[in-house]
């Protein structure tokens, strides 16, 4: 998976880079689909908003996080991702198809046909 990782309003530390970074990563053990990943984080007077967009088969899921401390708001917004994997995953498997048919056994499905009609 690819992570962007943003800086608004302030300069992005190589350690708070590793530390998100290691963090996303997290995330693969819950959907193995993923596709990409964005991290934005800003800063906004004492606080810092994490904002993470990632981009799995089918569906684009966001959470955001609010923290005085960085990597506390990191750590806040992955672990609500974490929640969010797990709720699409379930969605995901829990699909079935309708009355149990397929394209395959199509042909044993009782339609009536027009041709076929019952002569009165």
């Amino acid at each position: 998976m690819q992570l962007k990782i943003t800086a608004r309003h302030f300069d992005i530390s190589e350690d708070l880079k590793q530390y998100a970074n290691k963090e996303v990563t997290k995330l693969e053990k819950y959907f193995n689909n993923m596709l990409d990943g964005n991290l934005v984080l800003t800063l906004e007077k004492s606080r810092v908003n994490a904002e993470l967009s990632v981009k799995v088969h089918g569906a684009l899921l966001n959470t955001t996080a609010n923290d005085f401390d960085m990597y506390n708001a990191v750590e806040k917004s992955v672990s609500k991702m974490e929640g969010r994997l797990k709720k699409h995953k379930d969605k995901i498997q829990d699909k079935k198809p309708r009355n149990g048919q397929t394209i395959k056994n199509a042909e044993s499905w009782d339609l009536p046909l027009g041709n076929e009609r019952e002569k009165e």
